[in-house]
This record gives structure tokens, sequence and C-alpha cells, in this order.
């Protein structure tokens, strides 16, 4: 809590939150045809659908640490002279949203697609 608290005494929370705001776009913007492609193999590959959620769970992985790295680079640009360790708030809140995510995706994988085969 102490780096975040640091980190908007360097940065306004607006900037913050429009950091935030244009790494989500991008991040987005790059991911939509991924899960675009997988959605389509689900719907034509469906015996695999336990082997394409895990695939959807890493490129989640994936989406998480590309948006925090825009991120990342949102704020520095907007403030070079930035003390505050990024990378560290970073890490914590990407290892956190990872995990709700994988518990999601085992959620997935051992209840909800055995129900549906039902």
């Amino acid at each position: 809590m102490d780096n975040f608290k640091s980190l908007r005494q360097e940065i306004k929370r607006e900037e913050i939150i429009e950091s935030l705001l244009g790494a989500l776009v991008f991040g987005i913007v790059i991911y939509i045809p991924i899960l675009l492609i997988f959605a389509e193999l689900i719907s034509v590959y469906m015996y695999l659908l336990t082997l394409l959620v895990i695939l959807i769970i890493i490129s989640v992985f994936g989406f998480v640490y590309l948006t925090h790295f825009f991120w990342k680079k949102s704020m520095l640009l907007k403030n070079p002279n930035i003390k505050t360790n990024i990378n560290k708030i970073f890490l914590k809140t990407s290892t956190i949203i990872n995990i709700i995510v994988l518990i999601i995706g085992l959620l997935f994988i051992f209840v909800f697609i055995p129900s549906l085969q039902v």
C-alpha cells in the first residue's frame, strides 16, 4: 500500500487512471484477435475444449502482463523521474489477478465443462 501512496504523490490520480485506460485500450486491441481465434477454434473443435480453455487462461495471463507493461510505459512517459518501484507494484497486482484468472479457469475445467457434457 505504501508504494501506491508514494506513486500517487509523484503522479496525479487522474494521470494514473488515464494511463490505465490507455493501457487497457491497447491491450484489448491486441487481445481481441487472439480471443476471436480461440472462439472460432472452440466452435470447430469442441472435443478439444479443455485444451483450448487452458490456452485461453495462458493468453489471459499474457493480456494481464501486457496491460501492466503498457500502463508502466505510459506512466514513465508522463513522469520520467518516478522514484517509486513500479515493477514491484505491478508484479503484486498482476500476480493477484493471474491467480484469480487461474481459479476461474480451473472452475471452468473441472465444474462447468463436465456439466456441459452430461
